[in-house]
């Protein structure tokens, strides 16, 4: 290890230091602690080290205030030094080393609850929140040594939407036990205050967005309203996106309706071929076993065959009550999954965890408000589409829902619908994932635009027509390795294998050798 500290009471280890000193292979940083250079600059090891030095240094110190909570030394603006703070029983005093302050308040030593830590000790969940609350502001060439009342406030509304109002009841009678302690009586005061706003006992002034959303009893998931805000950001800076509608006359809507709602639970595991829909949709007629999934894709048909006022329009209430009015009608054929009713549990696709039940309302309330002020269709349309796939409302049928309502915003305008083909799958997966995982909105806003060209550019006004061109552009096509989503080719010549039709070099590429264009039904 670069840093060299001297031993108590080895003579002999003693000599050692001094001989390697005197032969210049060490330096002295300060009274017990040396440093022998091993590639990384002296700072960079002393930053690295904060903890260690903290245990040799202040041997009675427990790391408090700001650092317990970000557990690392903090740069402020215009300052090349790092900052550590300690409590310890001893004197307020600075140690200054190369690149590194750590500031000694005279306070409390260790006390119950508080954590081992590399040596020294970590204050306790209860303590950082006390130190944290207590006033403080920028002095001696370096910023406030405290986080302040936002971020506790913030810390307590994240635990209480994870673990629930019990748990914040808990962290209030330990905080009581040790405030007096500790000398932290005032800052108890706020806690306790906190606590009972955010559980709505009583009334106050919260600080954080989060806060005064809970406290007005409807919590919000205010990462999900972050990544919101990204998207709409985002948005902001890219020239409107306009591509008109060519789906105006009744053939063209019917064809495009159904298409879209083929795709659209395709892409949710309905793996119905496209004769079987077509069949379910136009001649209630579905496949042997498969009633309930011919009837999903009837249900989402139904909804996207309507037109009339876009989403929208509505105030949060109204808004509120046609998503669930949507969902009734869309899985009204599968009780089990409470059509119309909000989700009680949480729901999590993968890595992707979805907003918490109780957080739902508010953040939905805040996303509509954020949509009203998005003047733009297709941004619009975009951003509601997100925001339903990323709070998913429902236990099932999110997925589907998002795409109708992002469907109904564009018609009303006059715009091309967007519609996410087979091949298209786990492309537009991974662009949701994106935002929801990286708070990256750009994959999915290019990705959206992409398939609105080949959505306008895949229209016909019968549905052998509009198979015809989707499988043109490779549309149907399940294995990825094999086909990409394109602009259609009337060149290309189209082949139906077990129902998925596409052209004849995929079926080449995947090893099925083409027998003839088989004949689709009339209508």
């Amino acid at each position: 290890m670069p840093l060299i500290f001297t031993p108590t009471g080895n003579a002999a280890e003693d000599r050692r230091i001094l001989r390697m000193r005197a032969a210049g292979t060490i330096d002295r940083i300060r009274e017990g602690v040396y440093f022998r250079q091993a590639g990384e600059p002296m700072e960079t090891e002393i930053r690295r080290s904060w903890a260690t030095l903290v245990a040799r240094l202040v041997p009675e110190g427990v790391v408090s205030d700001r650092t317990s909570i970000e557990t690392k030394p903090v740069r402020f603006p215009g300052d090349d030094t790092y900052h550590v703070f300690v409590s310890s029983p001893r004197s307020r005093a600075t140690i200054q080393l190369p690149g590194l302050s750590i500031h000694i308040r005279k306070g409390a030593g260790v006390a119950d609850g508080d954590i081992a830590y590399m040596g020294t000790h970590l204050a306790g969940l209860e303590r950082r929140l006390l130190d944290n609350l207590a006033p403080s502001r920028a002095r001696d060439g370096h910023g406030p040594r405290t986080l302040g009342d936002g971020v506790v406030e913030a810390k307590l509304d994240d635990w209480c939407r994870t673990s629930g109002p019990d748990h914040l009841i808990a962290i209030r009678n330990r905080a009581a036990a040790l405030a007096p302690v500790i000398g932290r009586q005032a800052e108890f005061d706020k806690l306790d205050a906190m606590v009972d706003m955010l559980l709505n006992l009583r009334h106050g002034e919260m600080k954080t967005r989060q806060g005064r959303a809970r406290a007005s009893g409807m919590p919000l998931d205010i990462g999900c309203v972050d990544r919101l805000a990204k998207l709409t950001l985002y948005l902001s800076d890219r020239a409107p996106y306009t591509i008109a509608n060519a789906g105006h006359d009744t053939g063209r809507l019917t064809t495009n309706s159904f298409m879209d709602a083929y795709f659209s639970n395709y892409i949710e595991g309905i793996d119905l071929n496209v004769e079987q829909a077509r069949a379910a949709v136009f001649e209630s007629a579905v496949p042997e076993g498969r009633r309930q999934d011919g009837q999903d894709v009837v249900a989402t048909y139904a909804q996207l065959i309507e037109t009339g006022r876009p989403p929208s329009a509505d105030d949060f209430p109204s808004f509120r009550d046609e998503l669930r009015s949507r969902h009734a009608r869309l899985m009204r054929h599968r009780p089990e999954v409470r059509p119309g009713q909000f989700k009680e549990k949480a729901n999590r696709a993968g890595d992707t965890v979805f907003v918490a039940p109780d957080l739902l309302d508010g953040t939905l309330k805040e996303g509509h408000a954020i949509m009203r002020s998005i003047d733009d269709p297709f941004r619009r349309a975009v951003f509601l589409h997100y925001l339903l796939a990323e709070t998913h409302p429902f236990s099932d049928g999110n997925g589907r829902l998002s795409r109708i309502l992002m469907n109904r915003e564009l018609l009303a305008a006059g715009l091309s619908r967007v519609v996410v083909p087979t091949v298209f799958r786990h492309d537009y997966i991974d662009a949701l994932r994106a935002l929801s995982r990286r708070d990256d909105p750009s994959v999915l806003v290019r990705s959206l635009e992409f398939c609105q060209r080949v959505t306008a550019a895949c229209s016909a006004n019968t549905v052998a027509g509009v198979v015809e061109v989707w499988a043109q552009a490779y549309a149907f096509c399940e294995n990825p390795r094999h086909a990409r989503l394109t602009m259609p080719n009337p060149a290309s010549e189209i082949i139906d294998h077990d129902g998925v039709h596409a052209p004849t070099d995929y079926w080449q590429a995947v090893g099925h050798k083409p027998v003839g264009h088989e004949p689709w039904p009339s209508g």
